[in-house]
């Protein structure tokens, strides 16, 4: 199961053989008994693995049990029985009871809408169609996976059929696994369809026509500045354009059969990647003196021989594709609030780097931008409010904002998504409530749009766009949007957020004789040394007024140590000290303002003539 395409014996559950039996009884001694001692520790090592292996297979079965029953009760709970015979309530659609049960599966598990229907389908089959797939998980032999691989490969055998191959396809691998052979999935994939040859030819026949449905060419937003482009084609087709790849990775001045070294940190899948865009959308000239369709073929073109087209071109011929990739700036137009930098973001791919952006200009054929303003309610109108249907402007907003369907659990892309009133809007008094606005619209897929105006889950929408929903029975699951809009609103709340603390450091509220500041400013450290003043004046003047002053006879004179004492208490060091009260701050910010001011003092006060 570890991707080998062979089949091979022995491992961890072959006895040992005559070889292994001599070599142990032959360990004598010490070395024998530590040997010993290892073995059987590797020996109860392996068992406690295996016995967790078979646990988790157990709570797999668990899981997918109790997952058909979720899925039997949803089906009853809303109108649509699994033999047809309910009827759905009257003025409500029919809810599909696979999307109520999924999400109650996201609620308890934590697990995208997508994955929890796959769980939900995979235990309906297991329950109708592949019991016997059931039975081994539950006795903890086979795992999940392989148990959706076999259910896959047999997903088109006729009914009639379906009991005798399941059986002998899974005795046959359960037989496999405790003889010691292990299969990779292409082996064990060759192995079913045999069986299944032999009893329902057209099985294979018809999976392979279910199978070419499914080619096509995907796109997704990754992540730190990546995003995937995946392609399931046709086998054929994958082999005529790895050959096109490799022929646009080789170099075509090396012989190809001569060893090359690779070059350090470009990977062949690099080279790959550049060789998909070369092919797809061309190449940009790389002399500045060579257009395309003006090629030299006089003798002197070099010692390589005539000189081939430069211009951007798939196949070195015929005009390449125009390139204007669609370019969203989010951005208020206010430099101050825009203090932080503005947010790039492509259409389709997600954010990228403002070098990026200026690099992919200089090769393409120009860019359509659209600017969209960050503020929440930017493009609320109060006439349009009273409407049914968004504007362009203002369905383009909630779509940034959201990025994807706002069900839990749900990833389908917002442009991909219906405009949901999340107040269901007033048809008979639109200014009673539920108005077409940024902050009662959220995205959702048409599947997730029907279940919510059906269902009898609630929704409330907090202004800044996230979404709380409470199930029936009293959960509750909250989304937050992550479109590009909401991103650069919370980067920007965050830096909102730094700077009030920053300026909370530097001006705190006014409690002096707390200690020294972090950043204290000029007018923090001068509040600080007034207090420290007063505080010094005020135990002078209670000192002063405890002691009583004794008055000089006639024949008493002040001598030196009184005429000492009393001039000690009006020094700078008793009294108030002028020159640490009005001496320059030692602030660098401070001195490059003089430093500033004296040197354009001249200027300031007798500015050059006009001419």
């Amino acid at each position: 199961m570890d991707g080998d395409t062979g089949r091979t014996t022995g491992g961890p559950a072959s006895p040992p053989g005559p070889a292994d039996s001599s070599g142990s009884a032959g360990s004598s001694g010490p070395a024998g008994s530590t040997g010993g001692g290892a073995a059987a520790a590797l020996t109860g090592l392996t068992a406690a693995a295996r016995e967790g292996w078979a646990a988790e297979n157990r709570a797999a079965a668990q899981r997918l049990v109790a997952c058909y029953a979720l899925l039997q009760e949803c089906w009853r709970e809303y109108g649509h029985g699994i033999d047809g015979s309910h009827e759905a309530r009257p003025g409500h659609a029919v809810v599909d009871g696979l999307v109520a049960a999924a999400g109650y599966v996201v609620a308890a598990m934590s697990i995208s809408a997508r994955r929890a229907e796959k769980m939900l389908s995979f235990s309906w089959e297991l329950h109708t169609r592949y019991p016997a797939i059931l039975e081994a998980m539950a006795a903890g032999l086979m795992e999940q996976r392989v148990a959706e691989l076999l259910a896959r490969q047999m997903s088109t055998v006729r009914g009639d059929v379906l009991e005798q191959i399941q059986r002998q396809v899974v005795e046959d691998y359960l037989g496999g696994v405790a003889a010691g052979i292990r299969l990779g999935d292409k082996a064990l994939r060759d192995e079913i369809d045999a069986v299944i040859g032999r009893h329902d030819p057209d099985a294979i026949r018809l999976r392979k026509e279910d199978a070419s449905r499914t080619r096509g060419v995907r796109i997704g937003k990754g992540v730190d500045g990546m995003s995937t482009v995946s392609a399931l084609l046709a086998t054929e087709e994958a082999a005529v354009l790895a050959e096109a790849l490799d022929q646009r990775v080789a170099d075509p001045d090396t012989d190809p059969d001569a060893p090359t070294e690779p070059e350090p940190h470009y990977s062949k899948a690099e080279r790959r990647a550049d060789a998909l865009m070369s092919l797809i959308c061309g190449d940009t000239p790389t002399q500045p003196n060579t257009t395309p369709g003006n090629t030299d073929t006089d003798g002197d073109a070099g010692p390589g021989g005539p000189s081939a087209p430069t211009g951007r071109s798939g196949n070195g011929g015929g005009q390449a594709p125009v390139l204007r990739p669609k370019v969203t700036v989010i951005a208020t137009g206010d430099n101050g609030r825009d203090e932080h930098g503005a947010r790039v973001e492509f259409t389709r791919t997600g954010e990228a780097a403002l070098q990026t952006l200026l690099e992919m200009l200089a090769t393409s054929d120009g860019a359509s931008f659209e600017q969209v303003d960050p503020r929440i309610g930017a493009a609320d109108d109060t006439s349009a409010a009273l409407k049914y249907r968004p504007g362009a402007e203002l369905a383009r907003r909630v779509r940034l904002r959201d990025g994807t369907c706002r069900h839990p659990g749900c990833a389908v892309p917002a442009d991909d998504c219906d405009l949901d009133h999340v107040v269901p809007f007033n048809h008979a008094d639109p200014a009673g409530g539920g108005h077409t606005v940024e902050a009662n619209l959220v995205s959702q897929c048409r599947r997730h749009h029907r279940f919510k105006t059906f269902s009898d889950w609630t929704y409330q929408l907090q202004p800044d766009g996230t979404l709380i929903v409470t199930t029936p029975d009293g959960t509750t699951m909250l989304t937050r949007p992550d479109g590009p809009l909401a991103q650069y609103r919370r980067e920007h709340q965050r830096d909102e957020a730094d700077a009030w603390a920053r300026q909370q450091r530097r001006n705190p509220a006014p409690v002096f004789g707390a200690g020294i500041l972090d950043e204290a400013t000029y007018f923090a450290r001068r509040a600080q040394r007034l207090a420290r003043e007063r505080a010094r004046a005020t135990a002078r003047n209670t000192t002063d007024a405890g002691t009583t002053p004794t008055e000089p006879t006639a024949d008493t004179t002040p001598g030196p140590d009184s005429i000492s004492a009393t001039r000690e208490r009006k020094t700078p060091a008793a009294a108030s000290r002028w020159w640490q009260r009005n001496k320059p701050t030692d602030s660098a910010l401070e001195k490059a303002i003089l430093h500033a001011l004296h040197a354009h003092l001249d200027e300031l006060l007798q500015p050059p003539p006009p001419f």
